[in-house]
C-alpha cells in the first residue's frame, strides 16, 4: 500500500499544482518549470478527487483517500470552527506552499513577499520493493549471482571468506536489501583491482553510504584475513561534525554484526571517532555520560544511548547493557583503530603529530583506504588542501597502496573534478543518472517529489520577521498534529549567519509572547491563507484559541524550535538531533551543519533564507522527503532576500533552471591546487609530517612535546623542517 500511497500522493500535487497556477482543464503543468502562485484559494471537493484518482488508474481512491486524511497528508478546509468536516481537500504539503508564499502580519494586509512562484520536480530514488539484491551463489536473480560472484573475485576466490562477507551483509540489511544500482557499484568496485579511485555520485536517499561502508569493511575483512596486514588502516572523513555522528550509528551497527563472525577468527575490527570533542583520556570521562548522543542499534527501548563505562573502558547502551567492545573511547588508544571517522581539519592536525598513542603521522602513512563524504563541499581553496592532504598521505605512505573512494550527490562534470581532486586520472566515476539510464538492467521505480518556493521579499519588510513568522507556522503545524496524534511534520530553517539566526530565534520567543498564533485562529475561512486553526482536529479548535488569547499556548510553541550550528556545546547538539531522529515535530533553525548527508526521516519542510550557489541549495532540500514518512515528498522554499546581488540571480535563467530542475548542468567546481601558498602549505606538512613518522617531537600536540615555550625548540623545529626541505629536492 505504501507505494501506491505514495504515488497517488504525488499525483494529487501535481493537480493541485495545476490548479495554484489557474491552467485550464486541458493543460499541466511541465515539470522542472517555475509557475506563479496564481489562484491561492483552490481546493480539490472529495468526490472530484475519487474521479481523479480513478482516472489515474488507481483501484482503490476512496481507501486512499481515507488513509491520507487519517495521517494528515490531506487536510480538510472547513468555512467555519463549526463545521467538523469538510469536502474541500487539498494536500498538506501544497497547503504549505500557499500559506507560506502568503505570510502577513494582520488579516487583510499584503504578504511579506514581493513575489512568489513554485516548480515541481521528481527525482528516481529506490523504492522499499526495489531493495531486494542480496548476494547469494546459487539459482537465484542475475544481479543477486553477479555480486556473489564479485566478492568471491575480491577474496581471491576464498569461499569461507566470501560466505563470511555475505552473512554480515544480509544480517545488516533484514529484510531489506540492496537496489540494482547499489549492487551494480559495490559488484564494480570489488572487481576492479586495478583502480585506486572511485567516485559515487548519486542523488540523496540512493543508498551511497550503504555502498562506501560495505565496500570498506570487505577491504579491512581483505586486510585481516588475507593480507595478513592488521596495520592497515581505512579513514572517513566527513566535513561536519553532525555529518559524523549521524554515519556513526550505521558504523557502529555494521561493525557491531561483523566483529560477531570475525570473532571465531580472532579478529576485532576497532573503530575511533578522532576529532576535537574525542576526550583525551579514559580519566577525563564522566562514567555514564553519552557517547555523542548515539542511540544503540539494537535496543528497542526508550532512552536506549550509548554511555561511557569508565570502569570497564569501553562504551555500552545505557538500557541493554550491550557492550561495544571494538569502539575505542579516547585518545590514549586512539591509533589502535582500524577505522577511523575523522574530518578534514582533525585529519591535518593528526598528520603532524608524533603524539604515540593518538592518530599520529606513523598511523596515517598506514591508510590504504581514505572515504571523502559529501566531496563537493572541497572545492576551490578547501579543495586545493583536501588535495595536498591526500599528497601527503601518498608521499608518507609505506605501502604506496592508497585508495580512494569519494561520494556526493551533487558534483557536477565529476570526471574532471574527481581527477583534479585526487591527482589520478586513472578513475572509475559511477554516475546514478548516467547509469540508470544507460543500463537495461537498472530498475529503480521509487520517486520523490521535489515541491519547490522561489520567494521574493518584498524591500519594505524585514526578512529576518519572515522567518520568524515562518517559523511560528511550523511549530503550530507540528503541535496541531501533535494533538491529533499524527505524524507530526518536521521543518528545517537554514540560515547561514549564527548571528542571524539567533536573532530569528529570539524573535519568534517575542512573537510567542506578543500573542503568536491566536490571530490566526479566529473564526475564519480556512481557504485564506491567514488562518492556521483549521490543522487543529475539531474538538480542540476553541479550546485551543482559548488558551492562545490567555497566552497559554506560547510555552508550548517554545519548546517546538531548536537550534543547530557549530558554536552549540555538544550536549544541546546532540539533544536536537535526538528529538529529530524521535520524530518530534520541531522546527530546527540550522546552519550549514545539517545540510550534509544527515538522514532525518520526518523532515518535509525546508526554508533556506537567501540565495546560496545551487549546489548548496539542491543539497539542503535534499535534506526533505526522504522516507515513506514523510511520503517522499519536500517542500523546498527559497527566501530570495532584498539585496541586489539576490534579487539579479533571480534572472539569471542558467541559476533559475539549476534549482527548478535539481540539475546542476552548466556548473563546475573547482580545487585550487596551483596557488602558490596552497602549494607552500603542502610541503610544509610534508615536512612536518616526515618528522613526526620518525617518531620525533613536533610540537602539534601535549602528546608530541607542545606547546613550544623556548625560542631554542622553536629554532630547532625550523631548522629540522628546513633540512627534510632540502633533502626533499635534492
Amino acid at each position: 500500500m505504501n507505494s501506491e500511497l505514495i504515488k497517488a500522493y504525488h499525483e494529487i500535487i501535481k493537480e493541485e499544482a495545476r490548479l495554484l497556477v489557474g491552467l485550464q482543464d486541458n493543460k499541466e503543468i511541465n515539470e522542472g518549470e517555475w509557475y506563479p502562485i496564481n489562484n491561492y484559494s483552490y481546493y480539490l471537493y472529495r468526490d472530484e478527487l475519487v474521479a481523479y484518482l480513478r482516472k489515474k488508474v488507481f483501484s482503490e481512491p476512496e481507501n486512499i483517500i481515507n488513509t491520507l486524511l487519517k495521517q494528515g497528508f490531506l487536510v480538510q478546509l472547513p468555512k467555519k470552527w463549526e463545521e467538523p468536516t469538510s469536502e474541500r481537500l487539498r494536500s498538506l504539503h501544497m497547503d504549505v506552499l500557499v500559506r507560506s508564499s502568503h505570510i502577513t502580519t494582520q488579516y487583510g494586509r499584503p504578504p511579506y513577499l514581493l513575489s512568489y512562484k513554485f516548480a515541481v520536480s521528481r527525482l528516481i530514488v529506490p523504492s522499499k520493493e526495489d531493495r531486494i539484491i542480496i548476494p547469494n551463489n546459487p539459482l537465484t536473480n542475475d544481479s543477486s549471482k553477479k555480486l556473489w560472484h564479485a566478492i568471491l573475485f575480491f577474496f581471491e576466490n576464498n569461499q569461507e571468506i566470501t560466505n563470511v562477507y555475505v552473512n554480515i551483509i544480509k544480517k545488516y540489511l533484514g529484510d531489506s536489501g540492496l537496489d540494482s544500482y547499489q549492487a551494480y557499484v559495490l559488484r564494480n568496485m570489488l572487481q576492479s583491482l586495478d583502480k585506486n579511485t572511485y567516485a559515487i555520485i548519486a542523488p540523496t536517499g540512493s543508498g551511497k553510504t550503504e555502498i562506501y561502508l560495505f565496500y570498506t569493511l570487505a577491504t579491512i575483512i581483505k586486510w585481516q584475513m588475507l593480507d595478513d596486514d592488521r596495520k592497515k588502516k581505512a579513514i572517513l572523513v566527513y566535513p561536519r561534525k553532525t555529518l559524523t555522528i549521524d554515519q556513526t550509528y550505521r558504523i557502529v551497527r555494521l561493525l557491531s554484526i561483523a566483529n560477531q563472525y570475525l570473532r571465531k577468527y580472532n579478529i576485532l575490527i576497532r573503530f575511533v571517532i578522532r576529532d576535537g570533542d574525542t576526550p583525551h583520556g579514559i580519566s577525563d570521562i564522566e562514567d555514564g555520560s553519552l557517547f555523542r548522543g548515539i542511540n544503540c542499534p539494537f535496543c528497542k527501548e526508550k532512552d536506549n544511548k550509548l554511555v561511557f563505562n569508565i570502569n570497564k573502558k569501553t562504551i555500552e547502551c545505557k538500557r541493554c547493557r550491550t557492550t561495544y567492545e571494538f569502539i575505542i573511547p579516547s585518545r590514549e588508544e586512539a591509533n589502535e583503530a582500524n577505522l577511523i571517522a575523522t574530518n578534514p581539519w582533525a585529519l591535518e592536525t593528526r598528520i603532524l603529530d608524533s603524539a604515540p598513542k593518538d592518530i599520529n603521522a606513523e598511523t596515517l602513512s598506514n591508510t590504504a583506504l581514505a572515504i571523502f563524504d559529501e566531496v563537493h563541499e572541497y572545492s576551490g581553496l578547501s579543495g586545493g588542501m583536501i588535495s595536498s592532504l591526500i599528497e601527503v598521505i601518498r608521499c608518507i605512505n609505506y605501502s604506496n597502496e592508497l585508495k580512494l573512494v569519494f561520494s556526493s550527490a551533487t558534483v557536477p562534470e565529476p570526471k574532471d573534478f574527481i581527477m583534479k581532486l585526487s591527482g589520478n586520472i586513472n578513475c572509475d566515476v559511477y554516475s546514478y543518472e548516467e547509469i540508470i539510464n544507460n543500463n537495461k538492467n537498472i530498475k529503480i521505480s521509487g520517486e520523490r517529489l521535489m515541491i519547490l518556493g522561489y520567494f521574493m521579499m518584498n524591500p519594505q519588510y524585514s526578512w529576518n520577521t519572515y522567518c520568524q513568522l515562518w517559523s511560528v507556522l511550523m511549530a503550530f503545524l507540528g503541535y496541531a498534529y501533535q494533538k491529533s496524534e499524527k505524524l507530526s511534520p518536521q521543518s528545517i530553517l537554514f540560515i547561514n549567519n549564527i548571528k542571524e539566526l539567533r536573532r530569528v530565534k529570539s524573535g519568534y520567543i517575542e512573537n510567542l509572547s506578543l500573542g503568536e498564533p491566536k490571530d490566526h485562529l479566529k473564526n475564519i475561512d480556512s481557504i485564506e491563507p491567514y488562518a492556521y486553526w483549521h490543522y487543529l482536529p475539531f474538538s480542540l479548535r476553541a479550546p485551543i484559541s482559548a488558551k492562545a488569547s490567555q497566552e497559554g499556548l506560547s510555552k508550548e510553541l517554545e519548546s517546538k524550535i531548536a537550534e543547530m550550528y557549530s558554536e552549540l556545546p555538544k550536549e544541546k547538539r546532540e539533544e536536537t538531533a535526538n528529538k529529530l531522529r524521535g520524530g518530534e515535530g520541531l522546527v530546527v533553525l540550522s546552519t550549514s551543519s545539517l545540510e550534509l548527508g544527515v538522514d532525518y526521516d520526518g523532515v518535509s519542510f525546508v526554508l533556506n533564507s537567501g540565495l546560496d550557489n545551487p549546489v548548496s541549495l539542491i543539497q539542503r532540500i535534499g535534506r526533505g522527503g526522504r522516507s515513506d514518512k514523510t511520503l517522499r515528498t519536500v517542500l523546498g522554499m527559497i527566501l530570495a532576500r532584498a539585496v541586489p546581488t539576490e534579487i539579479l540571480k533571480s534572472y539569471d535563467l542558467s541559476f533559475m533552471k539549476a534549482l527548478a530542475k535539481s540539475n546542476l548542468e552548466g556548473y563546475k567546481l573547482f580545487v585550487t591546487k596551483d596557488n602558490p601558498q596552497i602549494i607552500k602549505r603542502r610541503m610544509l606538512i610534508e615536512a612536518i609530517s616526515r618528522i613526526a613518522k620518525n617518531g620525533e617531537n613536533t610540537y602539534a600536540s601535549g602528546g608530541s612535546g607542545g606547546p613550544i615555550k623556548d625560542t631554542k625548540i622553536l629554532i630547532y623545529l625550523v631548522e629540522k623542517i628546513k633540512d627534510v626541505l632540502v633533502r626533499s629536492f635534492e
